[in-house]
């Protein structure tokens, strides 16, 4: 699918759907920054990596540019 095919309603919703994504990571991000238990840390960040590709996803889709950092 590309940018092209994509009808307003859809656009937006992917809109959306990213500004979710993009919300998740922050809250994933100062949740295991202060997470005394390494072991849920890791979680935490591990979500939020999740979180990035499909944020990176929704990006593709929207045809924006993607950041390469995770």
């Amino acid at each position: 699918m590309t940018n092209t095919m994509l009808t307003q309603k859809e656009r937006s919703y992917l809109e959306d759907a990213l500004e979710m994504e993009n919300f998740c990571i922050s809250k994933y991000n100062v949740y295991a920054d202060q997470c005394q238990d390494p072991d849920l840390k890791d979680i935490m960040f591990s979500i939020s990596k999740n979180k990035r590709q499909h944020a990176n996803r929704i990006k593709q889709l929207l045809g924006k540019s993607v950041n390469t950092y995770q």
